[in-house]
């Protein structure tokens, strides 16, 4: 099994998520900036890590097949969408709780843009194959 590019799509989302955040910062400020940028960051890093963990768990492993091979694919997943759930909420509990000033709206405006770059990304390289 090939594994999807995880490590690609997260790099292009954090390479758009600074530039943007650059941007804001000379346009806009920088609480507007910094609120951006952990907004992108809270989707990218919890992706990478689910992307990883979900793949990584299934490499290394004696090839199995059938039901056994396919029960534990899918133990792998929800393990790694769990960690990746978790991540989220103690990266918004932290952000929440130490970062002032910090402009919300900003914060989640970003956040729900890096999940549809991601998607987008995700349909453009499924669609080159």
């Amino acid at each position: 099994m090939r594994n999807p590019p995880v490590v690609k799509i997260s790099l292009i989302q954090l390479a758009v998520v600074l530039l943007v955040a650059l941007a804001l910062e000379w346009t806009q400020g920088r609480v507007v900036a910094i609120s951006a940028l952990l907004g992108g960051l809270l989707c990218v890093l919890p992706n990478l890590y689910f992307g990883l963990r979900a793949f990584e768990l299934m490499k290394g492993r004696r090839q199995m097949r059938g039901a056994r091979a396919s029960q534990r694919a899918v133990a792998s997943f929800y393990r790694a969408e769990t960690g990746k759930f978790v991540l989220t909420l103690t990266g918004f509990a932290a952000v929440f709780a130490t970062v002032k000033p910090l402009n919300p709206a900003v914060l989640f405006v970003s956040y729900g843009l890096c999940v549809i770059l991601q998607w987008i990304l995700v349909a453009r390289l499924h669609a080159t194959k």
